[in-house]
């Protein structure tokens, strides 16, 4: 089990920098995230990552923040009792 810990976001800023930090990490789970602002990050280099997140509509950004915490809950429940 990874011990990668998601960060919390309380505003897009913070969404920003939790998505980010689990890209960086890149996380077996985060493949279970379609969405296609999660498929551009993770396809362009990194140092670009955060310039197509700060150019998202903020809609966007805590859209996937939310897809990402759950795929990262769901590993999270599914690793706790295997």
């Amino acid at each position: 089990m990874s011990n990668f810990k998601m960060k919390e976001a309380v505003d897009v800023k913070e969404a920003k920098i939790s998505i980010l930090d689990v890209m960086e990490e890149n996380p077996l789970w985060l493949n279970k995230v379609t969405d296609s602002l999660s498929i551009l990050i993770k396809n362009i280099e990194p140092e670009h990552r955060k310039f197509l997140l700060d150019k998202s509509i903020d809609e966007q950004v805590i859209d996937l923040f939310v897809k990402i915490k759950t795929e990262y809950y769901n590993f999270k429940d599914n690793t706790q009792w295997s």
